[in-house]
């Protein structure tokens, strides 16, 4: 089973690193990050409903091979209670799937949100957000991790976070 990790995070030791590292530590896979591609998001050229992008840069690489995984995961922190927006952009360009109709192999999926400060009210417009996205990718949600309130409380010590972090990797493994 492959499975890819789409990292929101700009932190490369952050609170959302600390469920990438879990995952990493159980299970082989390949990650991706947001913001450390070079990539340009969709301008909803229209060109895609032929099946291919006008953009030649990272992102190709990474949606022509989308395929070849059976478990996409994608782990983000909240901005405004949705996904960092460098990873909006980044998931723009998955509109490709929904455009072009090109159906690809039913997936596994798992969303993680990691928020904290007092702005975090919940995570359910990110994880629609989030949702939506991987439908495109024929994507079915299995599970989700939600740590929130990470200024008071650390990820590493959030029990319920990482009872549903053990989960998605039994899942995974299963």
């Amino acid at each position: 089973m492959k499975t890819l990790i789409i990292n929101g995070s700009p932190r490369k030791k952050g609170d959302t690193m600390y469920f990438i590292n879990k995952i990493k530590e159980s299970i082989e896979c390949d990650v991706v990050s947001a913001y450390y591609r070079d990539f340009s998001p969709c301008i909803d050229c229209r060109k895609c409903k032929g099946g291919e992008c006008i953009y030649n840069d990272d992102m190709t690489e990474l949606l022509n091979n989308i395929d070849s995984y059976d478990n996409i995961i994608v782990a983000t922190p909240l901005y405004y209670n949705q996904p960092t927006g460098v990873l909006m952009a980044m998931m723009s360009r998955t509109q490709m799937f929904f455009m072009s109709k090109k159906k690809l192999k039913p997936k596994k999926g798992y969303v993680i949100v990691v928020g904290g400060g007092d702005s975090v009210i919940n995570s359910a417009d990110a994880e629609k957000t989030v949702r939506i996205m991987l439908m495109g990718l024929n994507v079915k949600v299995e599970g989700y991790v939600r740590c929130l309130k990470t200024s008071e409380i650390k990820p590493e010590n959030d029990i319920e976070a990482n009872k549903e972090i053990k989960e998605i990797i039994k899942k995974i493994k299963n």
